[in-house]
């Protein structure tokens, strides 16, 4: 797909579509229940929280045995398949993606394209749900794509790391604080909205090649340490994404981005 260096990240809707009801392959629609309780994929579950987070602090992903309850629920163990999509420029997709990961599990896929393209494809949908079976997860946190705060604050001294802010342009000139005490962006990061990454139609990510100049305009390259930061880590996750589409390899999320930066006394913004 465009000339990516990884070809396990992203499938597309014919690889999806022929494999629709195999057993080991869970269907995740990461949207809103809302939106899919009005239609979605046939054998597709649905998240109660589609940001995965701990209910006792919102700001850092659910704590080890929480999140492997809430994956169980989905029907999701330890050898299965899991794709995701939605319809919200695959953040949300890339958020599941990501905290799978995190805690260990390999086996996630991202639906290329997402719902819009699947619709408008006029592939098979459904208003029927399934119920899951039985399923054993077991979580084994990965920290080396976990940051926090203070990990931040050194990589921002560091010449051999960089610091992605995908926020949109509001967020990082600080005219939209998003219910933060504070305003702003941190010094020394780089800018690069997340949705810059995505084609305007369709939410495919733009080929290779153009990902790749963006990002190493910006001094983003494969030789450094990258930590994406947004609001909460979700649009985080998608530019994350990106970046492992392109082969790097420490790629890191700082999971409480600016909902725990910007609420803090000891973090520097301008």
């Amino acid at each position: 797909m465009n000339e990516y260096a990884r070809d396990d990240i992203l499938v597309d809707a014919d690889w999806l579509e022929s494999r629709l009801g195999e057993p080991n392959l869970r269907v995740v629609d990461c949207d809103l229940p809302d939106a899919f309780g009005r239609a979605h994929l046939p054998g597709a579950v649905n998240p109660k929280d589609h940001y995965y987070k701990d209910p006792s602090d919102s700001r850092f992903i659910a704590p080890p045995e929480q999140f492997a309850a809430m994956m169980e629920t989905l029907g999701i163990g330890d050898e299965t398949l899991v794709v995701g999509y939605d319809a919200s420029g695959l953040r949300l997709a890339a958020r599941l993606m990501w905290s799978l990961n995190y805690y260990g599990h390999a086996n996630v896929r991202i639906l290329d394209g997402g719902w819009n393209l699947w619709l408008k494809q006029g592939r098979p949908i459904t208003m029927a749900t399934v119920k899951p079976g039985a399923a054993k997860f077991t979580p084994k946190p990965a920290d080396e794509t976990f940051v926090g705060a203070e990990h931040v604050m050194a990589a921002l001294q560091r010449p051999d790391a960089v610091v992605l802010d995908v926020r949109s342009d509001a967020e990082w000139q600080g005219k939209e604080a998003r219910g933060n005490k504070r305003a702003g962006r941190m010094p020394g990061a780089v800018h690069h909205e997340w949705l810059k990454n995505l084609t305007a139609e369709d939410q495919h990510y733009l080929p290779a090649a153009e990902l790749r100049a963006a990002m190493e305009s910006l001094g983003v390259t494969p030789d450094k340490e990258v930590i994406t930061v947004c609001q909460a880590g979700i649009r985080a996750a998608s530019a994350a994404v990106a970046l492992r589409l392109l082969g790097y390899e420490d790629v890191r999320v700082y999971d409480g981005s600016f909902q725990d930066w910007a609420n803090r006394d000891d973090t520097p913004l301008v």
